[in-house]
C-alpha cells in the first residue's frame, strides 16, 4: 500500500506504509527538537524587539494546533494502542504541516 502526501514545500510525493513511517518519526522528532529549542531560548526571548516576539508566540502556536493530532498518534502507538486507518490516512496532511510549522518557529528563534 502506498500513500500519497506532499513535503513541507507543498510539491506531491508517494511513500510506502515504511517510507512514511520512518518520515512520521523524522518529523516528530525533529519537532521534538525544536520544541526544545524553544525551552532552551527562553531567557533569550525577553531580549527579542517586540515585532520579533509576537512572530514566534503566534509561530509557536500554530506549530503546537498543527502538530497535535501527530503528537496524540504518537502518543497511541507509543501506549501500545493501535492507529486506526483513517487516523493513519489524516496524518498523509498533518505530517507535511508539522514540519512546515516547525521550521516556522526554528527560522523565528534568537
Amino acid at each position: 500500500m502506498t500513500l500519497t502526501t506532499r513535503n513541507s514545500g507543498g510539491k506531491q510525493i508517494v511513500m510506502s506504509q515504511a517510507e512514511f513511517a520512518e518520515y512520521v518519526e523524522q518529523v516528530f522528532r525533529y519537532h521534538n527538537q525544536v520544541m526544545s529549542d524553544l525551552i532552551d531560548v527562553a531567557e533569550d526571548r525577553g531580549q527579542q524587539n517586540f515585532d520579533e516576539e509576537q512572530a514566534l508566540s503566534v509561530a509557536e502556536a500554530r506549530m503546537i494546533e498543527v502538530c497535535q493530532p501527530l503528537n496524540e498518534v504518537v502518543s497511541e502507538a507509543l501506549s501500545g494502542r493501535s492507529v486506526g486507518l483513517t487516523t493513519e490516512m489524516q496524518l498523509a496532511d498533518t505530517v507535511p504541516a508539522c514540519e512546515e510549522a516547525s521550521h516556522a518557529v526554528e527560522d523565528l528563534l534568537p
